[in-house]
């Protein structure tokens, strides 16, 4: 496994997350955003054509309820619209306006300069693997339950 004792381990972990939530936090509080909505936004940006709520949900591991109230104070703030499924006349599909298209690339932009900064001497191919951990133990956090 590693040859650090995991405490050692544990405190670089939470100094590193506490670096980079409090960089991330200080932007989107900017834009009057939270984490949670923001990778909403992520979500419906992806999904070119629209995404159903149902979807959004499961991307988040968050139930649909919550996704309701966040995809009414989005629309309210005229940063995401409702549209109709092509396929489903049932179902109905978020998607960005043009302000939500604004606001996603601004907000993209300043983030990925307080990324760059705090990445400064970690090459690509490092940052990949940094991902492909972290989603290593997401994905292992269904077996150890």
């Amino acid at each position: 496994m590693t040859t650090s004792p995991t405490y050692i381990t544990g405190t670089i972990q939470a100094q590193a997350y506490r670096v980079l939530r409090e960089h991330v936090y200080s932007v989107l509080q900017r834009y009057d955003l939270t984490p949670t909505y923001w990778s909403m936004l992520g979500i419906i940006t992806q999904a070119r054509d629209g995404v159903r709520q149902v979807d959004i949900a499961n991307g988040l591991k968050v139930k649909a309820p919550l996704v309701t109230g966040m995809a009414q104070e989005l629309s309210a703030r005229g940063l995401i619209q409702s549209a109709r499924n092509q396929f489903d006349g049932r179902a109905k599909l978020l998607a960005l306006t043009p302000a939500g298209r604004k606001l996603v690339k601004a907000v993209e932009q300043e983030l990925d300069g307080h990324l760059r900064q705090l990445l400064t001497g970690i090459t690509d191919e490092e940052i990949l693997t940094y991902h492909k951990v972290l989603q290593a133990i997401v994905s292992n956090d269904i077996i150890v339950k």
